[in-house]
């Protein structure tokens, strides 16, 4: 003697777990989780899209801002004038001298990390004006900053709606239980009847 025939494949098994059917049982709590399956996949889809725009978004800006920064901003060569006394251990003040001719010299006071052995010259940015600024970002921070932002949406966009169908869950978990209480009050007497 054989077993008999499956009914269904392995797909008809994981629908009938899914979807309620038509089950006498059923109970309209029951139709709760597929279709809030349903709604968590569709937002999952716009979260997707929704992190993709934004990072899109986000390169694009950072991008135009390293261009930018490229060209406002260019390296000069700057004569180390003295060391200016300070509090911090992490970062220390250098007064620094520099000529771009045909403009006047120029001097200014700098951070450079405290473990940085300074040398006659060090290498500093400036703008336009001839002040010094910090380097000008590059397009891997651009990426990274966009990574970021695209894994922020996801990230918070998973946690809300994890949230959101984990407390609709314990809600509907709550009402079924109180449900079958009310049906065993009213049905567990006549039980008892039948009890030897």
């Amino acid at each position: 003697m054989g077993a008999g025939p499956v009914s269904g494949g392995v797909l008809a098994r994981m629908r009938r777990a899914v979807w309620p059917g038509a089950n006498p049982l059923r109970r309209r709590t029951d139709w709760f989780e597929p279709i809030a399956l349903l709604v968590i996949l569709v937002a999952a889809v716009v979260v997707l899209i929704s992190s993709f725009v934004v990072s899109q978004a986000v390169l694009r800006d950072h991008l135009a801002r390293v261009n930018a920064e490229h060209i406002d901003r260019h390296p000069v060569s700057a004569k180390v004038l003295a060391e200016v006394p300070g509090e911090s251990a992490v970062v220390r003040s250098v007064r620094v001298g520099w000529a771009t001719p045909p403009d006047p010299p120029r001097s200014a006071v700098i951070e450079v990390p405290t473990g940085t052995p300074l040398a006659d010259t060090v290498p500093i940015w400036v703008d336009p004006q001839d002040r010094p600024v910090p380097p000008p970002r590059t397009r891997s921070e651009a990426t990274q900053a966009a990574g970021t932002a695209g894994a922020g949406v996801l990230l918070g966009s998973g946690l809300v709606l994890g949230g959101m169908f984990g407390a609709a869950r314990w809600y509907v978990g709550k009402r079924r239980l109180a449900a079958w209480e009310a049906d065993w009050a009213r049905v567990g007497p006549r039980w008892r009847h039948h009890l030897p």
